[in-house]
């Protein structure tokens, strides 16, 4: 019983080995036979596009900085929060900076009543020395005295403008609408004002989302068949089977180098029908060039490139025929046979062996 299993099992492997080498002949057969990959032509609309990638951007987006150094005493937004314009966002601790305030008044009261008094001292002066009863240096004295208590008061007022305008700033509001879209402090933090020295504390950013665009590269070929007001279409990533329509606000009037390539950036504007799409994600644009419907096409592949000519291989009886074809327009998958193929006929998609000595 056991030799009979052995003897089984060695005719099955036998069996499965021949099986196998049988398949490998019959497809090196077929493919002498002239069984290439192939492609139907049929009539589509196809249209020409101009592809590109990038990243979506807000077209009005603000990091807002404190012009003073201090410490934050409240909060009044979070993330995500919509803000107007001129809505308080948060404050800073305003208690040195009252003080400042209240030492600049009494200053300022001080500077008026000296003022006074130089100007009471003057007016006595001037009287005395009309009747010549004081010299002309007491007079002068007392004038110069005058002029030193105007130049003070108006420093004295400068400083306390100054002190009310620093205690406004411990008060941060937004520049314009928006939404809060990242929030980089917390309550007690102790930030530095943006100076000409320093570039402050960034304490949060507010973006318009309403209205957004998107930043792509174009070479130099495609560059020229864009322009301003032109229609293109974007896809994203993170948003399967959802399209957006946008328009082209923006051609870089010179070219950037992207490693070897020549590259012109554009941006193209749309409005947010879908709040999925945000700032950050990945784009992709289409912008059509052409269009053509109801035209006879293949795949692109089907169509070989000789010598400025381009020809494809049409399946003729049990073999194969190389024909010249003009070329229209392509939408990168398929590509519009003007002349040289009839619908319905078959093309292959590689170069039959016959012709790859003599075409290749």
């Amino acid at each position: 019983m056991k030799r009979n299993l052995i003897i089984f099992l060695i005719l099955g492997l036998v069996a499965g080995g021949i099986y196998g080498v049988l398949g490998v002949l019959r497809d090196s057969a077929a493919q002498k036979g002239g069984e290439l990959p192939t492609d139907t032509a049929e009539r589509r609309d196809l249209k020409s596009i101009v592809p590109a990638t990038g990243e979506v951007l807000p077209l009005l987006s603000s990091v807002v900085k404190s012009e003073i150094s201090g410490r934050i005493t409240e909060i009044k937004i979070e993330e995500g929060d919509s803000v107007t314009r001129g809505q308080m966002l948060l404050e800073l601790d305003r208690t040195s900076l009252e003080t400042r305030l209240r030492e600049a008044q009494r200053n300022l009261e001080a500077e008026r009543l000296r003022l006074d008094k130089s100007e009471r001292n003057y007016v006595r002066l001037q009287e005395l020395y009309a009747k010549q009863f004081v010299g002309e240096k007491e007079y002068l004295d007392a004038q110069t005295d005058l002029n030193l208590a105007k130049l003070n008061l108006e420093i004295a007022q400068a400083r306390l403008e100054d002190a009310a305008e620093d205690l406004s700033k411990t008060t941060i509001n937004a520049p314009h609408d928006g939404v809060v879209t990242r929030l980089d402090v917390l309550e007690g933090a102790v930030i530095s004002g943006a100076t000409s020295v320093s570039n402050g504390t960034d304490l949060l950013t507010i973006a318009q989302l309403d209205e957004l665009y998107m930043e792509a590269n174009i070479n130099e070929v495609d560059v020229e068949k864009l322009y301003v007001g032109q229609s293109a279409f974007l896809r994203f990533d993170a948003i399967p089977d959802f399209e957006v329509e946008g328009t082209i606000s923006v051609i870089a009037p010179s070219a950037r180098k992207d490693g070897n390539v020549r590259v012109f950036p554009i941006e193209v504007v749309f409005e947010v029908v879908d709040n999925r799409v945000r700032p950050g994600i990945s784009a992709t644009v289409e912008v059509p060039i052409e269009s053509a419907e109801n035209v006879v096409s293949i795949l692109l592949s089907a169509v070989f490139n000789n010598k400025e000519q381009s020809s494809i291989y049409v399946r003729k009886d049990a073999g194969w025929e190389r024909r010249e074809v003009t070329v229209g327009i392509n939408n990168l998958q398929h590509v519009e046979i003007r002349s040289g193929l009839e619908e319905g006929e078959d093309v292959a998609l590689s170069r039959p062996p016959e012709f790859r000595k003599t075409d290749g």
